[in-house]
């Protein structure tokens, strides 16, 4: 049982030494009180430590993210990177636990919650690409017209205030392009995490406790 511990410990590097001594303090009450005693039964019971592990950190990372959402605590600039590893922690999670049977039904969960991410990334990539354009635009125009002006001064104001637009354009649509960024990451972290629970309470996979 010992080894197990240990083993699950060291999977555990993610969270706060508080957070991974709760989780080796509950798994450790857990096994003893079910008299179980040997790597092989605990393994039988909660999965392999690598396993168990994935969980936990998928819980700890859609709680944390829960608390953040209710509290407003979370700043735009770190909630997509935490998104972003909420998903893949869940993904991680589900996969660890599912047999090649059990698997079809996430599989085709995740599917489903992809195809969002996959059409917000697309959309998020043309628009970036409309703003790159913008931007090398503004710049491209705004260098011709510095040139231009001593040799057409009237051509060159014009080219200028055509690169200067696109300039403002590109400068007063990033704001917008960062919130859609921002907030659609976030939708498909939430619907990956209506899955996640969905899955628990079904006990598609891993919730052995």
């Amino acid at each position: 049982m010992h080894d197990y511990i240990d083993e699950l410990k060291s999977h555990l590097t993610e969270l706060t030494a508080e957070e991974q001594l709760d989780v080796i303090n509950f798994y450790t009450e857990y096994l003893a009180d079910a008299g179980i005693e040997t790597y092989a039964t605990a393994v039988d019971k909660l999965g392999t430590p690598v396993q168990l592990a994935r969980k936990v950190l998928a819980d700890y990372s859609i709680k944390a993210s829960q608390t953040m959402d209710d509290t407003g605590a979370q700043t735009q600039s770190k909630q997509p990177q935490r998104d972003v590893r909420t998903i893949w922690l869940i993904i991680l999670a589900i996969l660890s636990f599912a047999t090649p049977v059990g698997l079809i039904i996430p599989a085709i969960l995740i599917t489903i919650c992809v195809v969002p991410f996959s059409i917000i990334f697309s959309i998020v990539v043309t628009i970036a690409a409309f703003f790159l354009g913008l931007l090398l635009m503004g710049v491209i125009l705004i260098g011709a017209g510095g040139y231009i002006i001593f040799t057409s001064f009237w051509a060159g104001v014009l080219v200028l205030g055509i690169g200067f637009t696109a300039l403002g354009l590109f400068l007063l649509l990033l704001p917008i392009f960062h919130w859609l960024t921002v907030n659609g990451i976030h939708l498909v972290s939430q619907l990956f995490q209506k899955l996640y629970n969905f899955l628990n309470e079904k006990n598609h996979f891993g919730k052995r406790v």
